[in-house]
């Protein structure tokens, strides 16, 4: 139960990217998404092809989001 806390809370944050790649591991027939943060240390995300092709096409079509206003 402590473990699936966790990983919602870790959902939830929010992270600032230097970069990102994704490779296919045909051993383990996933999708490797590989972040790099501006702070910390880089960490892989392990996604089926399926997963993948969602986030890819959530990343050309993203959700909208309200501008922000400089007072």
């Amino acid at each position: 139960m402590a473990a699936e806390k966790r990983a919602i809370a870790l959902a939830k944050r929010t992270i600032t990217l230097a970069k990102w790649d994704v490779t296919m591991s045909e051993e383990m027939g996933q999708v490797v998404l590989r972040m790099f943060p501006t702070t910390g240390e880089p960490f892989p995300i392990l996604l089926s092809p399926g997963q993948a092709t969602r986030l890819g096409h959530d990343l050309q079509a993203p959700m909208f989001l309200p501008k922000i206003t400089v007072q």
